[in-house]
């Protein structure tokens, strides 16, 4: 695989990047977040939809609404394009190159036929591409570095080990689990053999009882044969029973209400002896009765006319009263008149007055509030004037233009002027903080220039002929100036911290006077706003102000009004007096005749009652023409006995004539008692006849019904016994059919622990295969000669005195020259590089199947010291056998090592990628 082109759209930090890859090395430089290592991401996501983006939306651009990656590589001597475009979805396609002129025709769309087919294509998927051809950073330096066991880790990591033996953790659990579950299952079938001896012995329990059910059913089929005879017997005779009881009561029914006719004749006959002698005094009583009318009108009459009398009296006293007040209420009606025009005025001026009051007390309120908003003014007429000059005062000493200054006449100008201030010195403090800022990195360069210097002055004084970076021979002399150098640019380095350290203390302590300026103009400018609002406060209060004295303006009008009408409202209540007495007299004299009423009315009243007196003189001299006994000299007490007298009689003679009345009713009663008396004679003759013909013999009836009884309780019995036996057959089919689903279960669970341990024993079998003995040391035995042939391979390509190269199981490896064999320990610095780089190349080259035409290095230099660092830069000038390689770092040495060049700079967020 070697890729050709690769297109950015709204990728991370590249808005729009198309790079052109060719064989050989290309290398992408840049500073650190420059969008370098970007690039090889967006091949391995291009590929593989692998990324360092939490989701997919984290590799679009900022306030950009959609991304795109297109990456073209050729494998197997034929061209390929894959697109994947984030727009509301991600999108994947893949197109294969049909002409020479540049054409692609569509192979697929989708996440997962992309990923099928770029695995058809590259034979490789992604984890092999992540652990073979992409080299991560610090990859190198891990394994020039690392123990031989940390370096044994790495590489089985690369080959895919780990996941092995990760595999081989995670089936514990997994083990463990099952193994809990077998456990669980054994205590589930602890009991599973009593269940099966509770079975038996439930099932013996059912057969006795089905033996002892047969037997009853036997029993009860005879005694229901004997029932059947006797209940004909039975029935016959109860038929007979029945009839006989039946005639019995019928002969004490008709006895008995023959007794009862007998008792009605009697007490009917006793009735009509009783009304005979009542006609008799009816005869007797009628001359009394008659006259009982005629005293009670008499009586009537005479205590009508007493009480009318009394009426009379007080209806002519009632007529002089009215007389009299309407006299009154004419000689003081023109008195009451003018009382009441006089209280009338008197209201009308106490409600002028009460006006004016309020006026007036509004008057005294609006006073007041004058004197209060005077004060208020003042105040803050002062406060306002005094905060004015000072502010003015505060931003001359702060250093602002005097030509400013003096154009400020009104708190807006003031406020504009501020923030233009707190605008300028705002800035000064941005300028300072960005110049410390820039003299810090300064240092920090510096430092490590010293530290980059310290390094190999150090290493010169270990060794006595060799260059500690390049590891060449050198001469005494050579060391001394090599030392003079170092100690020179240490020197150097250190005048220039020194200086820029002064620089930003003074920096430093210009920034924070600058600072303090802020922050105090940004409190002045607080401070001008609150103020702004106490002038605009102030306004408002002197145009309030000029509306109370407009409100004063008419009190002394008002107070002399005032004056005029309590003056007016005494003469009227003097007025007023004069006719008070006149008043109460004519309003006592109307309340009289209102309560007495109409003259006419009460004339027309007393017409009517000399009216009825008249009747009733009339009435009792009828009277006393129809009795002789009657007459006007007769005593109240002799007359109501005369008529309590009649009364009495009248009662009685109503009484007797209303129970005469029942006569012929009681006539006709008698003769149909005496009609019922001779039919029930006869009834009970007819049934005494009956009741000596019955069959119905007792004693034979006794016989036959204890028989029944005695077959009946046999039954019952024998019935109650088979209920039993099936209710406890019943439970016993019930407990029977629990256990067997019982035994069901543990039949069950007795073969899912068969399962389970035969499925244990296949995953202890399978974890086995991929333990550290397993395929891991089958993989490392197949893959170890593999690694040890390539890496020989790539490490001869840079010339060493070497002619051997072997790695044991271990992975440790030990290289052959003229001095015999060597481990990574005892060769030199550059040998080391070699080394490492040699065996990453080949664990890749072993990964790829032997087909590898392409590598992907990200900052392969990191975590090396400078001398290494040198080494590896020009091992990798050094390196023809690949195709191609891809190389992301920010060493500028390896510039010089590229066949394409690609530099990527970051300018206001976005990353550019010049060719």
């Amino acid at each position: 695989m070697i890729f050709t082109k690769l297109k950015l759209n709204n990728f991370k930090s590249h808005e729009n990047t198309v790079i052109s890859f060719n064989k050989g090395i290309s290398v992408i430089v840049g500073e650190n977040g420059a969008g370098k290592s970007t690039i090889l991401e967006a091949i391995s996501f291009a590929l593989f939809k692998q990324h360092t983006g939490k989701r997919i939306d984290d590799l679009v651009r900022n306030n950009a609404q959609s991304m795109s990656v297109e990456l073209e590589f050729t494998s197997n001597n034929r061209e390929y394009k894959i697109v994947r475009e984030k727009k509301s979805n991600l999108k994947s396609s893949i197109y294969k190159k049909t002409s020479s002129e540049g054409g692609y025709a569509h192979i697929c769309t989708g996440d997962k036929e992309v990923a099928s087919e770029i695995r058809q294509i590259l034979d490789i998927d992604s984890d092999l591409f992540l652990n073979a051809i992409y080299i991560r950073q610090g990859e190198i330096a891990e394994l020039v570095d690392k123990t031989p066991a940390e370096k044994k880790l790495l590489i089985g990591k690369l080959l895919g080990l780990d996941s092995l033996e990760k595999a081989w953790k995670n089936f514990l659990p997994f083990i463990t689990d099952y193994e809990n579950q077998l456990s669980e299952l054994k205590g589930k079938l602890y009991n599973s053999d009593k269940l099966y001896e509770d079975r038996d012995k439930k099932r013996s329990e059912l057969n006795i009882l089905k033996n002892r059910g047969h037997e009853l059913e036997q029993e009860i089929e005879e005694v229901k044969v004997l029932l059947n005879d006797i209940s004909e017997s039975k029935r016959n005779m109860e038929r007979e029973k029945e009839i006989y009881d039946h005639q019995v009561n019928n002969l004490e029914v008709e006895e008995n209400t023959l007794i009862k006719l007998e008792e009605d004749k009697h007490l009917v006959q006793d009735n009509l002896d009783k009304i005979h002698k009542a006609e008799e005094e009816i005869g007797r009583l009628e001359k009394f009765v008659s006259k009982l009318d005629v005293y009670l009108d008499f009586e009537k009459s005479v205590s009508s006319i007493q009480s009318l009398k009394i009426q009379q009296d007080e209806i002519e006293d009632k007529l002089d009263s009215i007389a009299n007040q309407k006299e009154i209420v004419s000689t003081k009606k023109e008195g009451y008149d003018f009382y009441l025009k006089s209280d009338e005025d008197i209201t009308n001026l106490n409600n002028q007055k009460n006006d004016f009051e309020k006026e007036l007390a509004t008057i005294a309120k609006l006073e007041k509030d004058k004197k209060d908003l005077l004060k208020d003014i003042e105040d803050e007429r002062n406060d306002i004037e005094d905060f004015f000059s000072k502010s003015k005062d505060k931003l001359d000493e702060e250093g602002m233009n005097q030509d400013t200054l003096a154009e400020i006449d009104d708190f807006n100008h003031l406020e504009e002027a501020t923030n233009d201030f707190i605008s300028q010195t705002s800035s000064k403090v941005k300028d300072l903080t960005e110049e410390i800022i820039s003299k810090n990195e300064d240092i920090v360069v510096y430092k490590q220039n010293i530290k980059s210097s310290e390094k190999p002055l150090n290493d010169l004084k270990d060794v006595d002929n060799k260059c500690p970076v390049c590891q060449s021979d050198i001469s005494l002399y050579q060391k001394k100036q090599l030392v003079k150098q170092y100690q020179a640019q240490i020197s150097e380095n250190e005048k220039l911290i020194s200086v820029n350290e002064e620089n930003v203390r003074l920096l430093s302590k210009n920034k924070a006077s600058f600072e303090e300026k802020l922050e105090g103009l940004q409190e002045l400018s607080k401070k001008i706003v609150e103020y702004k609002q106490k002038f605009n406060h102030l306004q408002e209060q002197l145009v309030k102000l000029n509306k109370i004295d407009e409100g004063l303006e008419g009190k002394e009008y008002i107070s002399n009004k005032l004056g005029d009408i309590i003056l007016f409202i005494a003469n009227k209540k003097a007025d007023r007096e004069r006719f008070k007495e006149d008043y109460d007299a004519f309003n006592q004299a109307k309340g009289a005749l209102e309560v007495l009423g109409s003259e006419a009315e009460t004339q027309q009243k007393l017409k009517q009652v000399e009216n009825e007196i008249d009747n009733h003189v009339t009435n009792i001299k009828l009277a006393i023409d129809q009795d002789p006994h009657l007459s006007s000299d007769i005593s109240p007490e002799e007359l109501r006995d005369r008529i309590d007298d009649l009364k009495q009689k009248n009662e009685e003679y109503n009484q007797l004539k209303g129970f005469v009345q029942n006569k012929q009713n009681y006539m006709t009663q008698l003769d149909s008692i005496k009609e019922d008396i001779g039919v029930s004679i006869n009834q009970i003759d007819i049934t005494k006849n009956k009741i000596e013909a019955s069959k119905y013999d007792k004693e034979k009836y006794d016989q036959i019904i204890y028989s029944s009884e005695l077959y009946e309780r046999r039954f019952n019995t024998f019935n109650s016994e088979l209920s039993e036996i099936k209710g406890r057959a019943r439970e016993s089919i019930a407990v029977l059919n629990d256990l067997n689903e019982k035994i069901a279960i543990a039949d069950k669970f007795e073969q899912e622990y068969r399962d389970i341990s035969d499925y244990i024993n296949l995953l202890d079998h399978i974890r086995n295969l991929y333990s550290k003995n397993g395929i891991q040391r089958e993989l490392r035995n197949i893959s170890r000669p593999l690694i040890q042939k390539h890496t020989k391979e790539f490490f001869n390509e840079f010339n060493f005195n070497y002619s051997d190269l072997t790695i044991d199981d271990e992975y440790e490896v030990t290289v052959y020259g003229p001095e015999g064999e060597s481990s990574m320990s005892m060769v030199s610095g550059g040998e080391k590089i070699a080394i490492a780089l040699a065996l990453r190349l080949g664990i890749t080259q072993a990964m790829a199947n032997g087909e590898l035409d392409t590598i992907l290095l990200d900052e392969p230099t990191i975590h090396l010291d400078s001398s290494r660092k040198h080494e590896l830069i020009n091992l990798l000038k050094e390196m023809s056998s690949l195709p191609q390689m891809i190389i992301v770092t920010h060493e500028s040495q390896l510039e010089n090592a590229a066949d394409n060049l690609i530099k990527v700079e970051k300018e206001n967020g976005i990353s550019k990628v010049i060719m």
